[in-house]
């Protein structure tokens, strides 16, 4: 099972486990997808025997985590575990060498895009460093900050909100669409003048531009 997958169905789960009476349209904004994604999900989770239907009043259902599913949630918390722990020792290493080629080519002012959990390794790898992480771009993002550096949407916004200066380099850091958000930044800096050998896209994302 894809590990997009496995976060969606740790997250069904993690969900009725705490309310056996929440909605799929409640799912559908915890979770992040569509309300007929839910329900195919939770159709799936009902044929594997990890999840079983109850009727309740007023034509709602409660949904109950079986012995299996108990099971099954136990293991998809440790795959996950092991996954963020391997990302953050991997992001980590890749997040220092990049800063430490950036400090070494002078190239001080720096851009990130993806907020999320490699944004905040990046931040904290340029930290005591004469790197400045000046701005996340995400336009999907819905907090103002990450690890303290300002999130904006484009990159036409991050740079008029960080003094009007394009960076000196930009780390990709989103981890759920690397593709397209590469694709994106792309054309954005081709708009502003900026080059796109200045986008460095780091080895765990899994892609080449060449195959965006």
């Amino acid at each position: 099972m894809p590990a997009a997958e496995e976060q969606i169905i740790h997250r069904l789960l993690t969900a009725i486990e705490d309310n056996a009476s929440v909605s799929q349209r409640r799912l559908s904004l915890d979770i992040g997808i569509a309300v007929g994604s839910v329900n195919w999900y939770l159709k799936r989770c009902l044929n594997k025997g990890l999840v079983k239907l109850q009727r309740a009043p007023v034509r709602r259902y409660l949904y109950y985590l079986t012995p299996k599913g108990f099971d099954e949630k136990s293991r998809l918390t440790s795959d996950f575990l092991q996954r963020s722990l391997e990302l953050y020792r991997r992001g980590r290493g890749e997040c220092t060498e990049f800063v430490r080629t950036c400090a070494a080519d002078g190239k001080l002012r720096v851009f990130l895009v993806g907020d999320g959990d490699l944004a905040e390794i990046a931040c904290l790898s340029s930290l005591g460093t004469s790197v400045q992480i000046k701005a996340v771009i995400d336009g999907t993002a819905e907090r103002a900050c990450c690890a303290s550096v300002p999130v904006f949407k484009t990159l036409a916004e991050a740079t008029a909100g960080t003094g009007g200066e394009l960076p000196d380099a930009i780390l990709l850091t989103e981890l759920t669409r690397p593709k397209r958000t590469y694709l994106a930044i792309a054309e954005q800096a081709r708009i502003a003048g900026l080059a796109a050998e200045a986008i460095h896209i780091p080895r765990v994302l899994n892609f080449k531009p060449e195959v965006a």
